[in-house]
């Protein structure tokens, strides 16, 4: 079982305003439980923990935490330290070793916020449109850099060689983002096995327009290309050299959600999502033939303990 335990997306103590002031809030109370507050917010998630002792949790310390959220200084030493201290409040109390703590990080930031070798034991990342370089629409944004829309692909660079056996700057597409790619090479030189901790499909266009009679295609591309993230190898962008990441994704979470109509479905339609909405699809598996077949198939080549 994962479980995310967030702070960002509703800190004690905030009492309304628009992002920025919900983050410094945020900022604040990461600081607060690095200092050894809040311990009391998670005596019920210990119980529980200690309650089933033959389940395996992975303890996600907020989720996809950024600087924006979490760091008060250039150093990160905030969430760093946060970090440690639930791990230790938590090790102290739980009653058998069923628990991993897991470091989830947006794409670009893993580094700079890494809590260290001695506390993590699985580093997270999200999978959704940009992470596999597909096409995402949501206010008119397309895609965070040099983008390839007829191969739905991202443009990179890599060190190579050239004719003469010199490092030469090589282009080419990418399947993925190259700080996906990069996180995945961190956490094999850390020795840390990654978890997708969140992935779902998202909207199949890139300009808005109506996203039906896309899903069959591009939900089944979808698929090959997350199970084709575990098993990569291949150039990393900005770096020399091939690698092999294939054995570093170990675990991984899908989202089976109907997100045309929200998070939960709400009956009143306060949470549904309107049509040009990054979220506007059916993510579930099981209406797509192709993508579902394409999922099983991941799942056996991956020798994921959870079969179809």
């Amino acid at each position: 079982m994962q479980i995310g335990i967030s702070w960002k997306d509703n800190p004690p103590g905030f009492t309304g305003g628009d992002e920025n002031a919900k983050a410094a809030r945020s900022r604040q109370v990461t600081a607060e439980i690095a200092a050894g507050g809040y311990t009391a917010q998670f005596d019920r998630l210990i119980a529980f923990v200690n309650q089933y002792p033959r389940a395996k949790f992975f303890l996600r310390l907020d989720y996809e935490v950024s600087t924006f959220y979490h760091c008060t200084d250039a150093t990160c030493s905030s969430y760093k330290n946060a970090f440690a201290r639930l791990k230790g409040l938590i090790d102290s109390r739980k009653h058998q070793d069923n628990v991993s703590y897991v470091f989830h990080p947006v794409r670009g930031e893993f580094e700079q916020m890494y809590p260290g070798d001695a506390v993590v034991d699985w580093i997270g990342v999200s999978v959704f449109a940009h992470e596999l370089c597909l096409p995402i629409y949501d206010n008119g944004y397309h895609y965070n850099g040099d983008y390839d829309a007829g191969a739905l692909q991202c443009r990179n660079t890599y060190i190579g060689r050239d004719s003469y056996g010199n490092p030469a700057a090589v282009r080419q597409n990418f399947d993925y983002d190259g700080n996906v790619l990069k996180m995945m090479r961190f956490a094999q030189v850390h020795g840390k096995p990654m978890i997708v901790s969140e992935s779902g499909m998202m909207n199949f266009t890139d300009n808005g327009s109506d996203t039906r009679g896309l899903e069959t295609t591009r939900g089944d591309l979808w698929v090959k290309r997350l199970f084709g993230l575990m098993s990569y190898r291949g150039p990393i962008p900005n770096e020399s050299g091939t690698y092999d990441l294939s054995q570093v994704i170990r675990a991984a979470v899908y989202i089976d959600l109907d997100f045309r109509y929200g998070w939960d479905g709400i009956a009143d339609g306060s949470f549904d999502f309107p049509v040009n909405s990054t979220w506007f699809v059916d993510g579930r598996l099981s209406q797509y033939a192709q993508a579902r077949s394409s999922f099983c198939a991941g799942l056996t080549a991956q020798r994921f303990t959870t079969p179809c």
